[in-house]
């Protein structure tokens, strides 16, 4: 494992953000389905929600996330 870290820049961060997608996208998600989200989904000025309590704890983690 040390081998490909070196090999791919032993790239470091401190952003939570950061955190949160590489490890979605390493263990969770296919990285095609990560980008059709920030693709389809993250432009709008007013997105409706349909699941109120859904988007709130939407809100919450996006708040953690920003420190």
């Amino acid at each position: 494992m040390h081998d490909l870290r070196v090999r791919s820049g032993e790239v470091m961060s401190d952003d939570p953000l950061v955190t949160f997608l590489y490890v979605l996208i390493r263990d969770h998600l296919p990285t095609g389905v990560v980008e059709e989200i920030v693709e389809n989904h993250t432009y709008h000025e007013d997105m409706k929600y349909t699941n109120g309590w859904l988007a709130e704890y939407a809100k919450d983690l996006a708040a953690r996330l920003k420190k």
